[in-house]
């Protein structure tokens, strides 16, 4: 019995939805080395994100894009997480008995030394909305009134 091909479908031009749609999500190009020249990017992924893709870190001093500013809360984002890394696999389930002391590794160290540096030459609210939105992913919003008080009902883009 001779097997059948497929007939190959182009439907490279229309992307196909992700699984669960959501305002979020946005159409992007993708390399066709991918296997695809257009796919979605979900753009609420982050807080840092999608205040990226909605064009609100324009504001600021001048000397910087806002490509700068949103490489800057993605760096402090990364530096955070290495962190509050635990250094154990979540695929290792065996039971090790260890001390309660945790261990701190070097990686860890150089991101509590760069993050404390970073914050060393920010104002108090400042950093609190900085570490807020980029390190614990909170809405720009929600960062600025707590940091600035319940008065920045609409004033939260610009402050942030």
């Amino acid at each position: 019995m001779r097997a059948r091909k497929a007939k190959p479908v182009d439907d490279s031009e229309t992307p196909v939805a992700p699984a669960k749609f959501h305002a979020g999500h946005a159409p992007c190009n993708i390399s066709p080395r991918a296997g695809a020249r257009k796919g979605w990017q979900n753009d609420a992924e982050h807080p840092l994100l999608l205040a990226y893709a909605k064009g609100q870190l324009i504001r600021g001093d001048e000397r910087y894009s806002s490509r700068q500013r949103f490489d800057a809360g993605d760096e402090y984002r990364r530096l955070f997480e290495l962190m509050h890394r635990s250094g154990r696999d979540s695929t290792d389930i065996d039971m090790v008995s260890s001390s309660t002391a945790l261990s701190i590794t070097q990686e860890m160290m150089d991101a509590i030394k760069r993050l404390a540096a970073i914050e060393a030459g920010l104002k108090r609210q400042d950093r609190a909305i900085i570490r807020h939105v980029c390190g614990e992913g909170w809405w720009p919003s929600e960062a600025v009134r707590q940091a600035c008080g319940e008065h920045y009902d609409k004033a939260t883009v610009p402050s942030f």
